[in-house]
Formats: structure tokens, C-alpha cells, sequence
């Protein structure tokens, strides 16, 4: 049910879908072409990684398509690109979970998903990049940044930033099958990036973005604090808000 909604949301807001078959994983997206030489890339979170029960997810498709929900909101005449993580709307027979739990952020999933850009690139002939993450896929913006010479800006919603200090804050298992964004931080520090917390978000906490900007020391680093969201709250809103300062 769930991932026939999505793609009535994708169809209603005219995005095409489409699987990118990688060397890893096949990748659904979903895109607008509008032959721009910049393009807007919407990274989705990191899906239904636990059940109501409490255990891990038989299937990972996100229960609220929150990447492609902020893509729908931009009606800048740009080429936009939601690109989902490996088995979200994507039926396998032999799926496996950890590339939704410890190995979320894995060489395997962010090089996946590299190579899913990449493949975009030579499709739709575009030259520069902005990313636009929500929740977990702000860890996956930070952690391609260094393999994008020509990413501009990463925006997040919020952001899964440092999941080192994430899993700490929750006392939750750590990714161990995950790469770290924060050993990238000379070159983070060098990107312009804005990021969008809540302050009534209880999961991805004003005080642990305010770390990772304090690790990483560099005044090209913006928190904006966001009254009384959650973590699932309004976030296209606040991104339509932010698409007309852009403009």
C-alpha cells in the first residue's frame, strides 16, 4: 500500500520513476529532467527500520516518503532526482537488513548510490549538484561529499549529522558496519551546508547538531532551529519557505 502511494505522489507531481541498476544494489528514483546544467539531489531517509513491535523491518520502504514530499515542493525549473536507498520501493526476494540497520551507511549502500548519481549525470547532462537530505540521509549527503567535486550546497531536515554521537545519545547499538561522516571533516568543513532541526525532535536533537557543528569548526556550517517540529513534522513547508530565499 505504501509504495503504491508513493508513486501516485511521484505521478501527481509529474516525476517519472525509474530503477538504476547498480554494480551493488538496483536503486529506484524518481526525477523531473528539465535539461539543467545544476540539478537537485533529494536523498531519503533511512526508512522503516523498525516495526510497531519494536523488531527489525521486514521491508525497509519508508512508511512516509519524506525525500520525495520535499522534492514536490520545488517548482525551481531544475533537474530534481530522489534518490531512495537500496530495497526501498523495490520488491527482493533475499533482502538483507542490515543494509537497513548497522550497515546503513555501509561502502556498499554509499557507493550504490554514488554510482546512481553518476549514472543521472551522463543521463540528464547536468554539471553541478545541491543535496537535499532528510533524516539519515544527511549522514549519506555528508559521507558522498567527498567523491562530488562539484556538490555546492547540502541542505538537511532533520539530519541524522553523526551517527557515532546519535547512537551514543540513544544508547542504541552502534553502525559498526557504517562509515563515519566525521572523518571527512576536513573536507566538510570546506561545503556550505544548512541544516534544519526541530526543536521538540526528540531523535535527531538540536544539542547533537550543535556538535557536529562544533567538530567540525567551520563557519560554512548553519543550524537553523525550527519551533516545535518533530522529526516528522512539516519539513516541505519549511523547504518551500527556504526555495523562494533561494531564488
Amino acid at each position: 500500500m505504501r509504495i503504491n502511494k508513493t508513486f501516485d505522489l511521484a505521478a501527481q507531481n509529474h516525476y517519472q520513476a525509474s530503477i538504476i541498476q547498480t554494480s551493488i544494489f538496483p536503486i529506484q528514483i524518481f526525477y523531473q529532467a528539465h535539461n539543467s546544467k545544476h540539478a537537485i539531489i533529494y536523498l531519503e531517509g533511512d526508512g522503516l527500520v523498525l516495526n510497531k513491535y519494536g523488531e527489525i523491518a521486514l521491508n525497509s520502504t519508508p512508511t512516509d516518503p519524506m525525500a520525495l514530499r520535499l522534492a514536490c515542493v520545488d517548482n525551481r525549473n531544475l533537474t530534481k532526482i530522489v534518490v531512495n536507498r537500496p530495497y526501498h520501493y523495490i520488491k527482493s526476494e533475499n533482502p538483507n537488513s542490515k543494509y537497513w540497520t548497522t550497515a546503513r551507511y555501509s561502502p556498499e549502500v554509499i557507493g550504490s548510490i554514488l554510482e546512481t548519481i553518476k549514472s543521472c549525470q551522463q543521463q540528464f547532462h547536468f554539471e553541478t549538484i545541491e543535496l537535499v537530505a532528510y533524516s539519515g540521509g544527511a549522514s549519506v549527503a555528508l559521507l558522498l561529499a567527498p567523491h562530488l567535486k562539484n556538490l555546492q550546497l547540502i541542505i538537511s531536515f532533520a539530519g541524522n549529522l553523526d551517527h557515532k554521537s546519535w547512537t551514543h545519545y540513544h544508547n542504541a547499538e552502534p553502525l559498526f558496519e557504517s562509515l563515519d561522516p566525521i572523518e571527512n571533516m576536513h573536507i566538510l568543513s570546506k561545503i556550505p551546508q544548512i541544516h534544519f532541526l526541530g526543536t521538540s525532535d526528540t531523535n535527531t536533537t538540536i544539542d547533537l547538531g550543535l556538535m557536529y557543528k562544533q567538530k567540525i569548526n567551520s563557519d560554512k556550517i548553519i543550524i537553523i532551529e525550527i519551533d516545535g517540529f518533530e522529526h516528522d513534522s512539516n519539513w516541505p513547508n519549511i523547504w518551500k519557505k527556504q526555495i523562494m530565499k533561494l531564488k
